[in-house]
């Protein structure tokens, strides 16, 4: 016998707390990351001088800050709904994903102007095998930190790791430029490379942002889901149509941190009785919530027919 409403959303509530232990895990994984690959940057940027160096370094800082505040984030939208927010805490993860695209972008104009500066008053750069050496160990770092986010973010369907990971995945970037402006300065001498690889390194920094910020906007403003919610939702009432279900309208979805909210009107058969038609519509929420993962569906039955 399939499991009642009730059933399914108090299983959806203890997944919701094991995915709030896996996303409060993989956060402060980042924090200790960012702590390790700021603490090796500084060394590096004191001993060579790179510019690039102290771009990245800066790029970790403000990792470490975002990072932080999506500790902070998830432990907030894991709270359950109270009486002034019914719907749960979820978009707090929203406003930490803006408020880092904003830390990100400020920090990305920061480093344009630096490397402006350092190509008008140039500066030599020293102990490059060093800095080569360490900048492969912050790759390394990074590129596991980027696995273990983009899985948890997976998993958990958490916007707020979908951006430390991008993050991080710039991080990826910013320390192989670093990396590749040390190699070549080291090779050829060229020492314009330093500062030219640092205006990339911003480049991808504001790119990085404008993502964020765009994802964390349509989540505020409650921008519909895919397509494809309201194609399976069709498809799911279809499935009761010989039951008395005729049909569905007015399909309103949206999205606050992991959680999918589905607001629809399902149109029964008006020769069905009242609790027939509870019944009914009882058994269309109860598929969707089980198919569409993470969803929460408030349905209204009208008469038709």
């Amino acid at each position: 016998m399939p499991d009642s409403l009730n059933t399914l959303r108090e299983r959806a509530a203890a997944a919701h707390a094991e995915d709030s232990a896996v996303k409060t895990g993989a956060a402060r994984l980042s924090i200790a990351t960012a702590a390790f690959l700021i603490a090796i940057k500084t060394a590096t940027g004191f001993k060579t001088g790179s510019i690039s160096v102290w771009a990245s370094l800066l790029d970790s800082a403000m990792d470490i800050c975002a990072s932080l505040i999506n500790l902070y984030a998830v432990g907030a939208a894991a709270r359950p709904p109270d009486h002034d927010h019914a719907y749960g805490h979820g978009k707090a993860e929203s406003l930490a994903g803006l408020f880092q695209s904003s830390v990100i972008a400020a920090s990305g104009f920061y480093l344009v102007w630096e490397a402006f500066k350092r190509i008008v008053y140039p500066r030599e750069t020293t102990a490059e095998g060093f800095g080569i050496a360490a900048m492969l160990l912050a790759v390394a770092a990074s590129a596991f930190l980027v696995f273990r986010l983009r899985r948890a973010a997976r998993s958990t369907d958490s916007p707020a790791l979908a951006a430390d990971a991008l993050h991080y995945a710039s991080d990826i970037y910013t320390n192989a430029a670093a990396l590749a402006a040390l190699v070549v300065v080291y090779l050829t001498g060229w020492r314009a490379a330093d500062p030219l690889f640092s205006i990339a390194i911003s480049i991808y920094i504001l790119a990085s942002a404008f993502s964020v910020a765009r994802e964390s906007v349509d989540v505020l403003m409650d921008k519909k889901l895919p397509p494809e919610v309201d194609e399976k939702v069709a498809e799911i009432v279809h499935r009761y149509k010989t039951d008395g279900v005729l049909g569905v309208h007015d399909i309103r979805t949206r999205r606050s941190g992991s959680l999918k909210f589905i607001d629809m009107h399902l149109e029964v058969d008006r020769a069905k009785t009242l609790e027939e038609a509870h019944d009914l519509t009882v058994n269309v929420m109860r598929d969707i919530e089980t198919e569409i993962p993470r969803s929460r569906v408030q349905a209204h039955t009208d008469p038709a027919g």
